[in-house]
């Protein structure tokens, strides 16, 4: 798991997953001492990429921290309620602490809501309720399978996601303390979930090793 940053105008900063996915933060149109007029993240996934615009201007011009937020703590609570694995219970107290302490950097922003909603039919079959994420016009595909194997944006791409716009925030926000606090807490969840991802890739290589080759 790695974390870079950069002086080409057009990406500031990117994360490569602990399974080689890569998550870049990029942008266009600087505004001096604002973040950028088009922001977002391109996420790598199984067959291609996604690009996930990111709120810079007003509630309704892409994600906000808030609704990313939410997100990750739909996607891991619905994990936990499947696996009940120790580590998603620290991962989502990690993130209700994330979201308890998070101040956009506007005041007034009232995001729209966040909708889910399951798989699309002839879809990826799921063992979560849901598979897509909706806030307004814009949609967030996750990756169906617990094994984050399939296409779609891994919980470890989008708590990257989140780490790298925390960041960026942190130095034009009023709120640094909230979103510094913020930050940290994420932070610790994508390294708990980056653990998690390290171990399910070993445990699907021990078991394609234990099996009888076949003649």
């Amino acid at each position: 798991m790695t974390t870079r940053t950069t002086t080409d105008r057009n990406s500031v900063a990117w994360h490569t997953t602990s399974t080689g996915r890569n998550v870049a933060l990029v942008t266009s149109d600087l505004i001096p001492g604002r973040p950028l007029r088009l922001w977002g993240a391109a996420v790598e996934i199984a067959d291609g990429g996604v690009f996930i615009r990111l709120a810079t201007l007003g509630p309704h011009d892409g994600w906000s921290t808030t609704q990313l937020l939410g997100l990750a703590l739909a996607r891991f609570e619905a994990e936990l309620a499947y696996s009940g694995e120790p580590a998603l219970a620290e991962i989502v107290r990690h993130l209700e602490r994330a979201a308890a302490v998070h101040r956009e950097p506007q005041d007034g922003w009232a995001a729209p809501p966040v909708s889910f909603e399951p798989a699309p039919p002839g879809g990826v079959a799921s063992p979560f309720p849901w598979t897509v994420a909706r806030a307004g016009q814009f949609s967030i595909a996750m990756c169906p399978d617990a094994e984050a194997r399939q296409r779609g944006v891994t919980p470890e791409q989008l708590l990257a996601v989140l780490e790298l716009t925390l960041t960026s925030w942190l130095p034009i926000t009023p709120w640094r303390r909230s979103c510094w606090e913020a930050r940290r807490a994420v932070r610790t969840a994508l390294a708990l979930e980056a653990a998690r991802a390290v171990a399910r890739w070993e445990e699907h290589v021990a078991a394609a090793d234990a099996e009888p080759e076949r003649m």
